[in-house]
């Protein structure tokens, strides 16, 4: 009787798993058969997300702007699933012993935040005015005068702490993470860092952009 109840025990704390284990193995195989798509899904809610985190902390608390959780989506699936892993890809092969040669290591997180840091900071906040500012989806003469003053007055800074914050992430990143999951890593930190980036580059300009053509 002893010996038939402990098998029984152990099938229900299994099948308690069950669900949560079933879902980690399906989303490791989508990874593993089809990683640009599982990358640029991930990443697009990973940066709804990331959005509805900085609306709740913005000075619009009370009111979900969906439009603008929408643009973040096509933002991470096209730069932060799709572009970041052909960079990573990219880097990969220039520094192929990362994992294991310490200057390497170094090298390979060194040129990823020299390229990164003005190149993504910089490209979301012209992002953010390209597709939120009247007239959206355009870019007139005052709307490239309000990116010219965000990227004078945010980039800088937002570059400082994206050094402080990215330098340790990418280290760990690049050192102790399989090749194939160094996306979704990335993409999991990058709730915290998007959170941050959200509220910086949606800060309203001083300047009002005519809502006409």
């Amino acid at each position: 009787a002893r010996l038939a109840v402990a098998p029984t025990r152990a099938l229900h704390v299994r099948g308690g798993f069950s669900a949560p284990a079933s879902i980690a193995q399906a989303y490791m195989r989508a990874l593993s058969t089809a990683p640009v798509a599982t990358n640029c899904a991930t990443a697009a809610v990973r940066s709804m997300s990331s959005d509805r985190v900085a609306q709740s902390l913005g000075p619009s608390a009370g009111r979900w702007d969906a439009e603008r959780t929408a643009w973040m989506a096509v933002w991470g699936a096209v730069v932060s699933g799709l572009a970041l892993g052909r960079w990573f890809a990219f880097l990969a092969w220039l520094f192929p012993r990362a994992a294991t040669d310490v200057s390497q290591l170094a090298g390979k997180v060194f040129v990823n935040q020299l390229v990164l840091s003005p190149g993504i900071n910089g490209a979301f906040f012209a992002w953010v005015i390209f597709t939120r500012d009247a007239p959206t989806c355009r870019m007139p003469p005052a709307k490239r005068e309000a990116l010219a003053r965000k990227l004078r007055d945010d980039l800088p800074p937002t570059m400082l702490r994206s050094c402080c914050f990215w330098i340790v992430v990418q280290t760990a990143n690049f050192r102790c993470v399989p090749p194939s999951w160094t996306v979704v890593f990335s993409n999991v930190a990058f709730v915290v860092w998007n959170s941050y980036l959200s509220l910086v580059g949606h800060r309203r300009s001083r300047l009002q952009v005519a809502r006409s053509a």
